[in-house]
């Protein structure tokens, strides 16, 4: 037996999770899919294949004041601002969920980010299960499936007589107390096929590309938009600046791109990575090679937003394969 909640038991369920929560889901905006507060669940829209951009910002704010000085009659003080109460993402697609997981690793490692981690605490994921594929997804491929419950809170599952419920975690668990739920004998639909994207000893084969000129080749093709950056739910660059107006300084933290020309600038102004060939290796190297090296996991989610996003039709997945034929190459020379 399952646990199912019906269409109108749902929309019940959202507004009651509306005096407790600060409901965070997906909205139509013009002609796209955000993730935004809403006020009431008629808000929401349920049919989308998945956002425009990730809902990374609100665990990672785009801008972000980590704290301010004051001076006042020789006196410095320091004081952080006060962060957000109780939020609730609600229907986070997996890869979404997955994109927190990465971020995960690198926020809550000792010592964690204090920011990062309150919201993170303080936020609850209702995942809903994909029904259908995108062109660019490639879930499967890096770990992910697109009825994958491992990162969420309650996972639902669209179904012809409302939503299966997966309850998977105690903050799931709180969240669904409201929830009118009914045990029901109800097959789950099958997850839609992906067309797979071969990842086998991509971390080695990216180590064996380091030097090639393919890089260079790759970037003649790069605006230097960000854009890849910026809608990635697993990328965590960062600049950190200080706004100074009328006696208040403000420490503020900003979201980044690898691909910037001074992204990496240092005192003097020598730049480390000086072309662009140079800057777009890094990235891939960030999410091919490094992380994976130091957490295990590959810095993507397989969403595809990098891909639909690209204004040079810049492809993640041919830039795998790409890099696995470099490295065949690489070992068949050396041999």
């Amino acid at each position: 037996m399952s646990q199912l909640i019906s269409r109108s038991d749902l929309t019940a369920w959202i507004n009651a999770l509306l005096a407790e929560y600060t409901v965070i889901a997906p909205t139509k905006v013009d002609s796209l899919a955000l993730y935004q507060p809403v006020k009431r669940a008629d808000d929401i829209f349920m049919d989308f294949g998945i956002t425009a951009l990730s809902p990374k910002e609100w665990l990672f704010p785009p801008t972000e004041t980590l704290f301010t000085i004051t001076t006042q009659d020789g006196t410095m003080k320091l004081e952080a601002p006060p962060l957000d109460g109780k939020n609730l993402i609600f229907a986070i697609r997996p890869c979404d969920a997955r994109g927190f997981r990465l971020l995960d690793k690198v926020f809550l490692a000792p010592p964690a980010d204090t920011h990062y981690a309150q919201r993170r605490q303080n936020t609850t994921l209702i995942g809903l299960a994909c029904s259908k594929a995108l062109p660019q997804c490639f879930c499967t491929s890096v770990g992910g499936a697109p009825n994958d419950a491992s990162d969420v809170d309650v996972l639902l599952t669209e179904v012809e007589e409302g939503y299966l419920v997966n309850i998977v975690t105690e903050k799931g668990q709180a969240a669904v107390a409201q929830a009118k739920l009914i045990e029901k004998d109800v097959t789950p639909p099958s997850p839609p096929n992906l067309k797979p994207v071969s990842t086998e000893g991509i971390v080695e084969a990216t180590l064996r590309a380091y030097n090639d000129d393919y890089w260079e080749r790759l970037a003649d093709r790069c605006t230097h938009c960000n854009v890849c950056a910026f809608v990635c739910p697993a990328c965590y660059c960062f600049d950190v600046r200080d706004h100074i107006n009328q006696g208040k300084t403000e420490r503020l933290r900003c979201w980044d791109s690898c691909q910037a020309p001074g992204f990496t600038r240092v005192a003097g102004g020598y730049t480390p990575r000086p072309t662009k060939g140079a800057r777009l290796r890094q990235r891939f190297g960030h999410k091919l090679l490094y992380y994976p090296q130091q957490y295990g996991d590959l810095l993507c989610v397989g969403c595809g937003r990098c891909i639909a996003s690209c204004p040079v039709n810049i492809d993640i997945r041919e830039v795998m394969e790409d890099l696995q034929k470099l490295g065949v190459k690489s070992v068949s020379a050396r041999a």
